[in-house]
């Protein structure tokens, strides 16, 4: 079978599975979702304002809230998952000067089948709610629109305020190969960076001007070594034990032949900086997702085919089954508290695949519910909450 065959149909069975789970997925099994949709109801009709968490996310806020209030969840999930998906579009070609369409296909089968850029994509949170419009930024930045680069890298901050110093890269290291002098970059950054900030302007007036609401929850009470342990285990496990390391290999055994090290800046900048934030909160996996989007894009530039098909099918092994080197203790067993890892022992084992943990977490969702009410029964079915 030729290598374009296989590709349409991996992507046409990726796009399916996303779309067919977007509509049976429901509200999903993260508390941060009813957190997003309570912000926007809290504002519907000018309530108060309400952050969704200690640091509000406006953009995703009012997307999420709204799509969840009118329509349901089959809609936010689908929508979010489509934002997956054009992001990994244009990434690629915010990137690619040559245009290189023939093997984009093959790209984004590459960063679908990651169980984290997958499955956390169908679930109404807003991670790639930030992701899509950097990536937009970036590839009008490539085509010269200055101007609309600047709106979506704005939109992309007011979506996860973070994201600004993914633009120290994009615009700072990348742009100086249309020659981009740095009076523009600084304008470019400045104006991002402002459009960005208009989106919490209502929480800063409403902070009487203090920035209290800039903050996260840390796990700083697990010391040190408990910190760097999270920080390590979960980079690997966001490939899956297997892939990670396999990984290492095949660039260690090739270092000597990368190529396309001309893109290597912009790309390494987007990976040092999005684990530089990891290392300070080092929680969701879908933390990692601009890193991941980079990192497997330096893996499409300089693995040849055949590698690459073995990396996506070590994904597709992680779907259904998983090594899992170690037994990890936790505070409680009981799935309706935080996880909450204390201890952990060498005893490896495998274990139900990503597929069926995402399956098995989509009842998760009534551990957050506290009433009885018809609110509540509503996301319990995934209906729309009007």
């Amino acid at each position: 079978m030729k290598y374009v065959n296989l590709n349409n149909i991996l992507l046409i069975f990726l796009l399916f599975g996303g779309i067919l789970f977007s509509f049976i997925g429901g509200y999903g099994s993260d508390e941060d979702t009813l957190a997003l949709i309570g912000a926007y109801e809290s504002m519907l009709g000018g309530g108060k304002l309400m952050a969704s968490r200690f640091t509000p996310y406006p953009v995703a806020e009012l997307g999420i809230g709204f799509l969840s209030y009118q329509f349901g969840s089959w809609s936010v999930n689908l929508l979010t998952f489509i934002f997956m998906f054009l992001s990994g579009i244009f990434f690629y070609l915010g990137i690619d000067i040559k245009f290189k369409n023939k093997n984009i296909i093959l790209f984004l089968i590459l960063i679908l089948s990651n169980p984290v850029l997958y499955f956390d994509n169908l679930e109404p949170i807003d991670y790639s709610w930030a992701l899509l419009p950097l990536c937009l930024g970036l590839f009008f930045l490539k085509k010269k629109y200055y101007e609309i680069a600047i709106i979506f890298f704005g939109i992309s901050i007011g979506s996860r305020i973070y994201f600004f110093l993914f633009l120290i890269p994009i615009i700072f290291l990348f742009s100086e190969y249309y020659k981009v002098n740095l009076t523009r970059k600084v304008l470019i950054f400045l104006g991002s960076f402002f459009i960005g900030g208009l989106f919490y302007l209502p929480f800063w007036f409403e902070s009487g001007f203090s920035l209290h609401w800039l903050t996260a929850a840390t796990p700083y009470d697990q010391g040190f070594t408990g910190i760097i342990s999270r920080f390590f285990y979960k980079i690997i496990m966001s490939f899956s034990f297997i892939t990670f390391f396999c990984i290492i290999f095949l660039l260690f055994i090739n270092l000597k032949k990368l190529n396309n090290l001309k893109y290597s800046k912009i790309l390494i900048g987007i990976i040092l900086i999005n684990l530089i934030i990891f290392l300070f909160i080092p929680a969701e996996l879908s933390y990692l997702q601009p890193s991941l989007l980079a990192f497997y894009f330096l893996i499409f530039l300089n693995f040849k085919k055949q590698l690459i098909y073995s990396l996506i099918c070590l994904h597709f092994l992680s779907w259904v089954i998983e090594f899992q080197p170690l037994k990890i203790y936790y505070k409680s067993n009981d799935i309706c508290n935080n996880v909450e890892a204390v201890s952990a022992d060498i005893n490896p084992s495998l274990q139900k695949g990503r597929l069926f943990q995402y399956i098995n977490s989509r009842d998760k969702i009534k551990c957050w519910i506290k009433n009885d009410d018809s609110r509540s029964l509503k996301i319990l079915r995934g209906d729309a909450l009007k």
